[in-house]
């Protein structure tokens, strides 16, 4: 029952009848509070992990086609070395869990130890395990280390583009599919585009040409090649046109009640779902797809063109909609999302060693959220993914930013309020993106290698309350204001704006550089946002935007 949010309301309820609660919903009701006891159990786990310290540390795991080699240096050199042991934590253990105990010696030689493990076992590939050191002659059986990944990771061949690309500009378009006249991107300049990899169409149930059964346990699945056709178009046609290529990797929930075998065990809504980091037969199906598709689209020079960075996920800080895997605290959602990028990141540097992974985000900064279990905020999030990245070895991660203005609605990109100058904004619009770039240049935000973070504007756009001269001039006005100002920023790498063409299914939001499609005009009509973008950075911006509204 809504009862809404208007105050001094008189209601008047008829008909309603109360009853004690059935044996099957007390049973619900304790096993819930049950698992959400074991849940914040589990965050105390992590938090204690996080901000531990321990006397041994990796410096260098490297993994090639048949073996894991990890290496580090000695607190002490008269350090019991016989009492320790190799643990393997596989994608889907947490780090709140206790890990594999491996067999293999660690070797000693002057102030250095080393072990090394073949790459693959019987029932997984070792390349998106984590690895710890353990004592195991006392009572407390204490880990030594961290939980560290893999630093280097060898390509499988040498099948990949001489050098990372990177845009000619930052003017980009998001969610590129065959639904839209693809010939037009290089009219519009464009020069980096997203595609949405929606990785559940690569499994089936059913066998049939084209598929390929899956070694996995429980019901049968069925890897389908035939997808890669589709994709295949898109990415190819970017390559020809010297456009990069950013991938969203998304696992969409089904409406029925069978889910996908990718679809997180806990997720109970939301459009899309986190994958399947909880089984052993999840997180093999999750590393089977993503290493399919980087293997096909490994090189940037050659048809059918190459993947460069790979976005994890749909804005992760609002994950009961667009990343769901049930309610959780923050500390256990963000180690499984940390766990889901490493995978994407190893999965992808294992055949390009160009290709980087970008965590996903709206403008909700540093809003605080009346529920964590619900909720993130980005500034946050970023602290501990750094965290992560720095006690279990840094890897290739950037920022995948979706600055809208405050209000989708809004006629125009200029009027936001609830923005500040500091770190402590609420929101990172357009208007303030200043921040985004000084809170990521400071040095306990930079990489191993002392450089910023790369940062893309994955998708962000401009509302039309209608298709009137005056409604097309503000959001040709709000995208030249943005671009300006994007255009002053150059450690943002691309712009995406979104959207190409309106749809009918974006919850009354207008923000195509198309108008909605009809029968006379499939993809819609061009806007006058369309124009202006096409003339941003050329000779005719100034002809092009010289009576558009600005601040």
């Amino acid at each position: 029952i809504d009862l809404g949010m208007e105050s001094n309301v008189r209601l008047q309820i008829r008909g309603m009848h109360l009853r004690s609660r059935t044996s099957k919903e007390i049973r619900d009701a304790s096993q819930a509070a049950i698992r959400r006891q074991q849940q914040m159990a589990q965050a105390q786990r992590i938090t204690r992990y996080l901000t531990s310290s321990f006397p041994l540390k990796f410096d260098q795991i490297t993994v090639d086609e048949k073996s894991v080699t990890l290496m580090g240096r000695l607190a002490d050199r008269r350090s019991a070395t016989d009492t320790w042991k190799l643990v393997e934590y596989p994608p889907n253990e947490s780090i709140s869990e206790q890990g594999i105990i491996c067999d293999e010696p660690i070797t000693v030689s002057g102030d250095r130890f080393r072990a090394q493990v073949p790459r693959r076992v019987p029932d997984r590939d070792r390349l998106h395990s984590g690895w710890r050191i353990r004592e195991t002659d006392s009572q407390s059986k204490q880990f030594l280390t961290a939980r560290h990944f893999a630093t280097t990771i060898r390509p499988s061949s040498g099948q990949y583009a001489a050098e990372q690309p990177r845009p000619k500009s930052q003017k980009g378009l998001s969610g590129i599919s065959r639904r839209g006249p693809l010939e037009e991107l290089p009219e519009l300049g464009i020069h980096a585009v997203t595609i949405n990899l929606v990785l559940t169409q690569f499994l089936s149930s059913n066998s049939g040409e084209g598929r390929e059964r899956v070694a996995v346990s429980g019901p049968p699945v069925y890897f389908n090649s035939n997808v890669f056709g589709g994709y295949d178009r898109l990415i190819d046609f970017a390559r020809q046109h010297e456009m990069v290529v950013s991938a969203i990797v998304l696992v969409p929930r089904s409406r029925r009640m069978v889910q996908s075998p990718l679809v997180h065990s806990e997720s109970d809504g939301g459009v899309y779902a986190m994958p399947d980091l909880s089984s052993e037969r999840g997180t093999k199906l999750y590393a089977l797809v993503l290493d399919r598709i980087a293997d096909r689209y490994r090189n940037t020079d050659q048809a059918p063109g190459g993947i460069t960075n790979w976005i994890a996920h749909n804005e992760v800080d609002f994950h009961p909609v667009w990343t769901n895997m049930g309610a959780q605290p923050r500390e256990v959602f963000t180690e499984t999302y940390y766990r889901s990028m490493r995978m994407i990141h190893n999965a992808a540097r294992s055949h390009n060693p160009h290709a980087r992974v970008f965590a996903s985000l709206t403008h909700h900064w540093a809003a605080s959220a009346e529920d964590q279990w619900k909720r993130l905020a980005p500034k946050d999030f970023l602290e501990r993914l750094q965290r992560y990245s720095k006690l279990e070895g840094d890897f290739t991660w950037g920022v995948a930013c979706h600055p809208y203005p405050q209000n989708l609605f809004a006629p125009v990109a200029w009027n936001d309020t609830n923005i500040h100058e500091d770190f402590d904004t609420p929101l990172i619009t357009i208007q303030n993106l200043e921040v985004l770039g000084r809170f990521l240049d400071r040095p306990e935000m930079q990489d191993a290698e002392g450089r910023m973070r790369p940062v893309l504007l994955s998708e962000q756009g401009f509302h039309t309350d209608s298709y009137d001269d005056l409604a097309q001039s503000r959001q040709a006005g709000s995208l030249w204001y943005a671009m300006k100002k994007v255009r002053s920023l150059p450690w943002i790498e691309s712009f995406h704006y979104h959207r190409w063409i309106d749809h009918p299914d974006e919850g009354g939001l207008l923000l195509g550089l198309r108008t909605l499609p009809s029968k006379a005009h499939p993809h819609g009509e061009r806007k006058r946002s369309w124009y202006v973008y096409q003339a941003f950075g050329s000779e005719s911006e100034t002809e092009a935007t010289s009576d558009l509204p600005q601040p």
